[in-house]
């Protein structure tokens, strides 16, 4: 068997979670859906906080904590970044989010994907950087077009060859760790989580959105915008209005059981309820790449 370059087979998987693949093997065989509020009354007096410390043209933005914290998500619980490929688990050997930036918003307005590969030392205030150097180059145009030129190149073929290209490519050598990883990197599904952040375009209405049988990203987050709602108080049974932010998740059941899941979410909540904690990573942190093989001197942890 080939070996995949971003990621390594799991042997440690229970044998009955080793038959799902088999009577689900498609992604969208295996999808659940979450729905929840995150209450932003923290959060938001965090960011007022240090924003007034920061330059107004470089504030921590809503947005930063999101990445921030579904990074940290993913570092501390790792089945998280699992994935699946032709019924064999993986643990992927990186942190490699997607999301769109649009150069203006408008129905029309051009939009860019942006792949924002992450190490497991980087905090609130690393993502903050990183994210912002990646929007920084969408706006202006001089972000890397090249998935874009690859899909116009293809796309001057005939569809019987366009049809056999893609058959080939996701079909087939994906599926056989056979796809070049140069490849593989001008295409935003193949990676640890896709970020619709809706919210920024004002919507708060969510859809939930599936999961795509190619490549290979197990979970898809979708981000509203800030809105009032009355949310009961479950310790005075009281009802108080908070500004909360709508979540939706979409999540290949097949990487982690009900339990897990829950857990993981429940520790993104407390994110929100304590944002202080995103400022660093805890020195005793676990291993994030549990059972991941690296390349000599290719081990994030040693970099």
């Amino acid at each position: 068997m080939f070996r995949r370059y971003n990621g390594t087979p799991i042997k440690t998987i229970k044998a009955i979670n080793r038959f799902f693949p088999y009577v689900m093997p498609n992604r969208n065989d295996a999808l659940v859906y979450t729905n929840f509020d995150i209450d932003m009354s923290n959060a938001l007096a965090y960011l007022e906080k240090i924003n007034k410390e920061r330059p107004k043209e470089d504030p921590i933005k809503i947005f930063d904590l999101y990445l921030a914290a579904i990074h940290r998500l993913y570092l501390e619980r790792p089945r998280l970044n699992r994935f699946i490929i032709n019924h064999r688990y993986y643990q992927r050997n990186e942190h490699l989010y997607f999301f769109v930036s649009k150069r203006e918003i408008s129905d029309d307005g051009e939009e860019r994907t942006i792949g924002l590969k992450l190490g497991p030392r980087d905090a609130l205030f690393e993502v903050h950087e990183k994210a912002r150097a990646h929007i920084r180059e969408s706006k202006t145009g001089t972000s890397n077009k090249s998935d874009e030129a690859a899909v116009e190149i293809l796309m001057k073929f005939p569809r019987f060859f366009i049809k056999f290209f893609s058959w080939l490519m996701y079909g087939f050598m994906d599926q056989h760790n056979l796809m070049p990883k140069s490849l593989a990197a001008t295409d935003s599904l193949h990676g640890s989580a896709y970020i619709a952040n809706l919210g920024s375009f004002g919507v708060n209405t969510l859809p939930f959105h599936h999961l795509y049988n190619y490549g290979d990203i197990s979970i898809f987050f979708v981000l509203g915008a800030l809105v009032k709602k009355p949310v009961v108080n479950q310790l005075s049974g009281e009802t108080e209005l908070k500004t909360v932010a709508q979540m939706r998740t979409t999540v290949d059941e097949r990487i982690a059981d009900g339990v897990y899941f829950s857990n993981s979410f429940k520790l993104f909540m407390d994110l929100f309820q304590h944002p202080e904690k995103l400022e660093k990573i805890p020195e005793n942190a676990k291993n994030p790449y549990p059972g991941v093989v690296f390349k000599k001197n290719k081990n994030p942890l040693d970099q």
